[in-house]
């Protein structure tokens, strides 16, 4: 090809015998090489490969001309020029990436080349292990192969590497620097949010919502992406509305926070609004000598910024709301840095699982009957449909319903100094059984959170993900999600 291979040896041939016992041999740059003598060649063979476009000048002296009269060669010069530089980088999402990039799920892997390579002598690798043919898929030009690794998780990261490479014209790789992907979670959007492919994920809003007959109709449900329900206390379930992008311009009746909001607030990254807390919830939320941070957000008992306002159609405390301005000003007064996971478009519904009836939830005396017009839940509570004032007073209409099943213990204060009702502290870290209803199916799955039980919740920023009965990482259909946090065992 005109040029010399990166390990090829460099022969110095002579028209007849020679003598090089005496012989010098330099080259610049330098470069360590051994010496192979003949008596009509000197071969020089590097000690380790050849740099890549680099021209080299041997330097050659003290070669002795056995024949009578014949006259050293002193002083001789050549130069060679090695192969070009063929290296190897990284896209992901179409997008060229560094070392220890995040990784959406469903984004386009690719390994690029700087000159079209034989795909039978490049090895794609993932962690050191070269990839199976079936999960490389090479362009007609051969520059670039797109891999498809499997069985990626969330936060499980993995190394992407080239092993060895040969281009088609017989030139070896000579670049190709690993680099670390770890995967995130992707999370689903409500078709209201306004989601687009390229959005950015920002701190979501989240917001504690009460869920009493004297919080209804409520405002602002419809437009969440996702709603948690759990329990308060005396058998009534509260409710944190979450909020990706824009907050609609009315929300609540805002309530006071429980525990699940310090676990919710650092998995999601985000700024949680509530009216208030107990004195033990409120050592947690404000932070404690233990190393718990404070979580970010604005509490209405201690609120300075005008985030909160009373409606004069209820008594209170039923009355306390917020709205999307109010509430997207948080993001602004209290910086947080963007969340790692991604937050899925709007797509195409996935036929997941197994026809099933529409769920029951006694714990939280909720109940859905499945619209198969809108393929949706119709929400109810209590026997009576739960509505939204913003959203006309239709019904709310949840795509995808999850059962979140989750170990509890009693958090060890009283949550209610009328009543004394003892707080509930779910342990949503760690791995559960999840039952996921959407478009009339049903799957068995697995919940992912953290890190692990022991987690300090501060210390978590990964949302909640799902496995199917086979292990694989579940995407939910797009469309209001409504969770439903269940203590084993918990009674009524």
């Amino acid at each position: 090809p005109g040029h010399v291979a990166l390990q090829q040896p460099v022969g110095v041939q002579f028209d007849h015998t020679v003598n090089l016992a005496r012989a010098t041999i330099t080259l610049s740059p330098a470069h360590d090489f051994s010496l192979t003598r003949t008596s009509t060649e000197l071969l020089i063979v590097p000690a380790k490969p050849w740099l890549a476009s680099t021209a080299y000048t041997i330097h050659l002296g003290e070669v002795r001309n056995p024949r009578p009269n014949g006259s050293p060669l002193r002083r001789w010069t050549a130069t060679f020029t090695t192969q070009p530089q063929v290296v190897a980088s990284y896209r992901v999402g179409g997008k060229e990436v560094e070392k220890d990039a995040g990784l959406r799920l469903k984004a386009a892997i690719q390994v690029v080349f700087s000159a079209p390579m034989k795909a039978a002598a490049t090895t794609i690798t993932i962690n050191d292990q070269p990839l199976p043919g079936d999960r490389l898929k090479w362009a007609p030009d051969a520059t670039t192969v797109d891999v498809a690794p499997a069985g990626l998780e969330p936060y499980h990261a993995f190394k992407l590497g080239v092993g060895a490479g040969e281009t088609a014209t017989g030139d070896l790789l000579t670049g190709a620097d690993p680099i670390n992907l770890s995967p995130v979670a992707t999370e689903p959007s409500n078709g209201a949010s306004g989601i687009t492919a390229d959005f950015q994920t920002v701190p979501p809003i989240e917001v504690v919502l009460e869920n009493t007959p004297e919080s209804r109709p409520h405002s602002g449900l419809q437009s969440a992406d996702i709603v948690y329900e759990y329990l308060s206390e005396y058998s009534a379930s509260r409710l944190t509305a979450i909020y990706f992008r824009a907050p609609p311009a009315e929300i609540g009746p805002v309530r006071s926070c429980r525990m699940i909001n310090t676990y919710l607030g650092y998995a999601f990254g985000g700024e949680t609004l509530c009216s208030g807390a107990s004195i033990g919830t409120l050592h947690y939320m404000f932070g404690n000598p233990q190393g718990d941070p404070m979580v970010p957000g604005s509490i209405e008992d201690f609120d300075k910024g005008a985030h909160f306002f009373r409606v004069n159609f209820r008594a209170k405390p039923h009355n306390l709301y917020t709205d999307g301005a109010r509430a997207a000003r948080l993001r602004d007064e209290w910086r947080l840095d963007n969340p790692t996971y991604q937050v899925d478009p709007p797509h195409d519904d996935l036929q997941a699982g197994t026809p099933a009836d529409a769920p029951s939830v006694p714990l939280h005396a909720a109940g859905y009957t499945y619209d198969a017009g809108s393929r949706t839940y119709l929400s109810f509570d209590h026997g009576t449909p739960l509505t939204d004032a913003i959203n006309g007073g239709d019904q709310v209409q949840v795509k995808t319903v999850v059962l979140l099943h989750v170990p509890f213990h009693d958090a060890g204060w009283i949550e209610d100094d009328n009543g004394g009702a003892h707080s509930v502290w779910y342990d949503v870290l760690g791995t559960g059984a999840a039952d996921i209803y959407s478009d009339g199916r049903l799957v068995h799955a697995t919940w992912h959170m953290g890190q692990g039980p022991n987690q300090p919740y501060g210390q978590n920023h990964q949302p909640v993900y799902f496995t199917d009965e086979a292990g694989n990482v579940m995407e939910l259909n797009s469309g209001l999600t409504w969770v439903h946090i269940l203590g084993n065992g918990q009674p009524g």
